[in-house]
C-alpha cells in the first residue's frame, strides 16, 4: 500500500487516490484507534503511512492533528528501536508542516540527539 501511495503522491494524484472521507476513516479507525491491539509491525507501517500522509496531504489532515501527534507521541516511548525511530520521523514531519510550540520542538530535538543506537542512525539523519 505504501509504495502505491508514494507513487500516486509523486504523480500529484493525492486527491483522487485519497478523498477526505477515506482519510477520515483511516485516522478514526486505524490511527485514532486502540494502539495496544496492534502488533509492532503493523504499528510501524501505520507510522510510515501517517508520515506519508503528513508529507503529502497536510491540508486534509488539519482537523486530525491531535490524533496524529498523539499516535506518534505514544510510540516515542516504545522499546522497539524501529518503532521509536519511525515515530521520531513522523513527529519531525509533523513539526515541519504544522505550527508546533517551541517547547515541543526542543524536546524532540534533545531526544533525537540522545539517540545513539547504531541501527537507528540512518533514520536520525
Amino acid at each position: 500500500l505504501l509504495p502505491m501511495l508514494t507513487k500516486s503522491f509523486a504523480r500529484g494524484e493525492a486527491r483522487h487516490v485519497l478523498p477526505q472521507e477515506t482519510i477520515t476513516a483511516i485516522i478514526n479507525k486505524l490511527i485514532g484507534g486502540d494502539i495496544p491491539a496492534y502488533k509492532e509491525a503493523l504499528r510501524i507501517e501505520l507510522l510510515k503511512m501517517a508520515t506519508l500522509l503528513i508529507e503529502h496531504v497536510p491540508t486534509q489532515l488539519v482537523e486530525h492533528r491531535k490524533e496524529l501527534i498523539k499516535f506518534s507521541w505514544n510510540h516515542l516511548k516504545s522499546e522497539d528501536t524501529q518503532s521509536k525511530q519511525c515515530a521520531y520521523v513522523n513527529v519531525c514531519r509533523f513539526i515541519q508542516v504544522y505550527d508546533t510550540p517551541p517547547k515541543i520542538i526542543l524536546q524532540v530535538y534533545v531526544a533525537l540527539l540522545r539517540t545513539f543506537q547504531p541501527d537507528a542512525r540512518a533514520l536520525v539523519k
